[in-house]
């Protein structure tokens, strides 16, 4: 449409005055000749912009092939790759939407009950049927290891006014008791004496007891757990060993048992870290035991008692008298 216009420009002019100028003139002489000009020039340039709009078609059409192409290859669904027989699948999505899995607690190992010993013994002679209980750091000797424990030590003694005693068990302080004192032992000693009756067993050797004499010491009455007691206290030694002994005595299943509870000072005080055992404390601690003394009484010997026969009795028939002879003579 611009080169009709342009064409269009080159005939003669509407409107224009008839009194036109020389130099009017020669300008539509050369008029024709400019209006060719433009046209080629115009001609130029369409033919290069056709040119353009079809290289760039071209380009155009290139890219929507290749994007057609990789759009194709990009659905192609590649095969699943092997696991090899070490790997495993997961078992779950490990993605943020997933749900989480609950950790299993695992049951805990019951724990280990500590049982804590008792902190006394029970000792139990079934021959003589005495029993009591004691610390379990004390010492115990029985028997035979109990006369030569005796011994050892110079413990108590048997305070019987007749022989035929026998040590039955002794117990003993542990080691380095009542450290900084002047304590040197202290022991429980269970003694039975068969051969002494009812009235004897209430009397002791040591001290010498006179019944006459008012101010000489007595035996007194105790009563401590389950027994009733009698119980007299002796002491002895010199000022470099004392020793201290508390006896009591009770007749029961036919026999007269003796309960000893002795301790002894070595007396040696040169040292200023030394100070006197306190006896109270000490005897203390032995009454205890004594406190818990069981005698089982012996069973009573059963009796078979036997019905004597009573005697046969015989049942014999009087013989009848001979009847008369009632013949006529």
């Amino acid at each position: 449409m611009a080169q009709f216009t342009q064409l269009g420009l080159s005939g003669k002019p509407e409107g224009k005055p008839e009194g036109q100028t020389s130099q009017n003139v020669a300008r539509a002489d050369q008029s024709p000749r400019s209006n060719k000009n433009k046209l080629s020039k115009q001609t130029t340039a369409a033919f290069v912009g056709s040119v353009t709009a079809a290289s760039l078609l071209a380009i155009f059409l290139l890219q929507a092939g290749g994007c057609s192409k990789e759009k194709g290859k990009s659905t192609v669904l590649a095969p699943p790759a092997q696991t090899t027989s070490n790997q495993q699948a997961p078992l779950f999505s490990t993605t943020a939407n997933s749900t989480p899995v609950p950790a299993v607690s695992q049951p805990q190992a019951p724990k280990k009950v500590v049982k804590k010993r008792p902190s006394t013994v029970t000792y139990s002679d079934q021959t003589y049927g005495v029993s009591f209980s004691y610390p379990r750091w004390y010492t115990l000797k029985a028997g035979d290891d109990a006369k030569s424990n005796l011994a050892a030590a110079g413990a108590t003694p048997m305070n019987f006014v007749q022989p035929g005693g026998v040590t039955v068990v002794a117990v003993g302080f542990p080691n380095k008791s009542y450290a900084g004192t002047d304590f040197a032992s202290g022991s429980f000693n269970v003694s039975v004496n068969k051969n002494l009756t009812p009235e004897q067993c209430d009397q002791f050797a040591v001290p010498l007891l006179d019944s006459s004499d008012k101010s000489a010491v007595q035996a007194t009455k105790v009563k401590l757990g389950d027994l009733e007691l009698g119980e007299v206290e002796n002491l002895s030694g010199d000022e470099t060993r004392q020793a201290d002994a508390k006896y009591y005595h009770v007749f029961e299943n036919g026999s007269c048992y003796e309960f000893a509870l002795g301790m002894t000072t070595s007396g040696d005080q040169t040292d200023d870290g030394i100070k006197p055992v306190d006896r109270a404390v000490v005897f203390g601690h032995l009454e205890k035991i004594l406190a818990s003394v069981k005698i089982k009484p012996e069973a009573a010997p059963e009796v078979n008692a036997s019905v004597p026969a009573a005697p046969a009795v015989s049942l014999s028939t009087p013989a009848l008298p001979p009847a008369p002879d009632t013949t006529a003579k």
